[in-house]
């Protein structure tokens, strides 16, 4: 095979595994402080290029919690993205 057509494979290769990748692909956002949260929602501040954002996840009753989850506790959050949300599916202080 030709580098042209080794290149062309790998690029078709590449579109088809980002098609059949879901959408609610589990992520995670480590080492961020909740700034807020009450039973439905969580939300945590982190550092990004210097500058500070916050982003929002949803709780329901299928997330699990690990540690004393507080104001100001630095956190791991696992989350799937469904309808434009984030849907935390696990929320952990650390250590």
């Amino acid at each position: 095979m030709s580098a042209r057509g080794f290149s062309a494979a790998l690029m078709i290769a590449a579109t088809v595994a980002i098609l059949v990748t879901p959408k609610d692909a589990a992520l995670n956002v480590s080492n961020v402080t909740i700034v807020t949260m009450d039973t439905h929602y969580v939300v945590v501040s982190r550092k990004l290029k210097g500058k500070s954002e916050e982003v929002r996840f949803v709780l329901n009753s299928e997330t699990v919690r690990k540690g004393n989850l507080r104001i100001g506790s630095k956190v791991t959050v696992h989350y799937t993205v469904l309808n434009h949300e984030n849907i935390a599916t696990s929320i952990q202080t650390r250590d």
